[in-house]
Formats: structure tokens, sequence, C-alpha cells
């Protein structure tokens, strides 16, 4: 039980790491493209997981072809899907949309790729949580909602849900959780890597923009999703993509702190909400 304890933390952990990401983003300088900052997120996080590996020497049989490409590509589209739905239909319904949808689609894909079966306490957590989102979200307003912006972020929540499942059963047939990640996010990172040419990359050139890179490349990339993978290896996938949802409670209490943005009712109740599902789903 302790063991679990420790996968559990680790996975509320990387949600709050994760939560960090449009803070920085905010933080860095103006005009910048957000799939080339997508792209460097990448580069980055994949330099920092493969010193990671390294680091701790994690053994293990090699990745799978199979779940490299699976989860290289899972990993590029979301990047792409995600920053491109937030451009069309605005930052609370894409972050609802693709944030929102991931839990349940990583269960539904879960159950087809590994035939593993979510938990009643996962499916009323999810819901729990999930709804707490939706307050957080509601308290920003939805200003543009768009079809096709609402299709690209159900595009991200499955591209993440794809990862996650190719991440679990590459670690489910030996392969070390940091190989896995600095394997699948180099594969990423290169697929993305022509953005720097036909984006404007210019940002990197200047301290803020190159600062900005490298926390999003180690803080919400490389810690996060070793933290993330350490405790995917040992719970159900389904339950790791629920307890991540500390993101978007961290993301709403920093810009608060950090940015200077006020909080309204929503955002104390849905602060709450989320806080409570995983609270609830923990004790499972």
């Amino acid at each position: 039980m302790r063991r679990d304890l420790k996968a559990y933390g680790a996975l509320i952990f990387a949600g709050i790491c994760f939560g960090t990401t449009g803070t920085a983003q905010a933080l860095g300088p103006e005009g910048t493209s957000p799939l080339v900052v997508g792209a460097a997120r990448l580069l980055f996080g994949s330099i920092f997981l493969w010193l990671i590996h390294h680091l701790l020497r994690a053994g293990g049989s090699r990745v799978k072809m199979r779940d490299l490409l699976l989860g290289g590509v899972s990993v590029a589209l979301y990047q792409l899907s995600f920053f491109s739905a937030v451009r069309s239909t605005g930052v609370a319904v894409g972050t609802l949309t693709a944030i929102g949808s991931a839990p349940a689609l990583t269960g539904v894909i879960g159950y087809l790729f590994t035939r593993e079966i979510p938990s009643r306490r996962w499916f009323l957590a999810t819901a729990i949580t999930t709804s707490g989102i939706v307050f957080l979200s509601g308290a920003k307003g939805f200003s543009q909602v768009n079809i096709l912006g609402v299709l690209l972020a159900l595009g991200a929540g499955a591209s993440y849900a794809l990862f996650a499942v190719a991440s679990k059963r590459a670690m489910n047939t030996g392969a070390s959780f940091t190989e896995t990640l600095y394997k699948i996010f180099a594969l990423g990172a290169l697929l993305l890597f022509p953005l720097f040419f036909i984006g404007r990359s210019h940002f990197l050139a200047t301290p803020s923009g190159f600062a900005m890179a490298l926390w999003l490349g180690l803080i919400p990339t490389a810690i996060a999703y070793t933290a993330y993978a350490y405790g995917l290896i040992r719970i159900k996938v389904a339950t790791a993509s629920t307890l991540i949802l500390a993101e978007p409670a961290t993301a709403t209490l920093l810009a608060a702190v950090v940015l200077g943005e006020s909080l309204n009712g929503y955002s104390w109740i849905g602060v709450c909400i989320v806080t409570a599902g995983l609270i609830y789903l923990s004790r499972e």
C-alpha cells in the first residue's frame, strides 16, 4: 500500500508540474508561435529526459517499435492539436475539452489496447474532477466556440490517451520508464523539428525566450513525465490520467499568485472540487 501511495503522490506531483506550463508561457516574450513553443518543449524535454535516464542508469529491455512510434506520434500530435484548439476556440473551451476528455478517452483506449478495466471509484472520481474543471473553465468565460476547435481539442485528449497507453504497454513489456520516455519524446521532437524553420523561432535567441524553453523542457516535461511514468508503471493507466488533473487547479492558482489574475467564486469551487476528486481517488 505504501508503494501505491508513492505512485499516487508522484502522479499528483506531475499534474502540479504540468500546471506551470501556462504561466511559463505567459512570462515568456510576446509574439511567440505556440507551435514552435511546443516543438521547443519537446526538444529540450527529450534532452533532459535522456540525462535523467543516464543519471538513474535504469535497466530494462528496449522499447518495442510499435510503442515507440505510437507514443512519439501521439506526443507530436498533442502539441499541434492542443495549441491549434486553443487558438481556434479559446483557452477555456480548448483546455476544458482536451484535459477533461483525456481521462475518459484513456479509460476506453486503455481497455482496447491492454484490457485494463477501470475501477468504480475511478468513474466517480473522474466525474468529480471533470465537473471541477467545468467550474474552472467557466470562471474564465466561453467567449468563442467553434466545432473545429472542439474537434481539435478532442484530438488532443485522444493523443494524450494514446501516449499514455503506449508508454504503459512499453513498460509492461520490460522497458524502463526513463528509456521509454526519452525515446518517445525524442521521436516527437524530431517530428516537430521542421517547425523551427517555418515558424517564428527567434524568441529562443532572447534570454527570456530561452529561459522559458528551458523551464518548459525541464519542469513540466522532464521532471513531470518522470514522476508520471514512475506512477504509471504501478497503477492503471486510467487512474493515472485522472490524478494528473491537478494540472488545471495548479494553473489557476499560479495565474492568481504569479500573474495577478483574480479568482472568482467559480475558480475556488473548481479548485476545491478537483482537489476533492483527487483525494477520493487516492484512497482507492
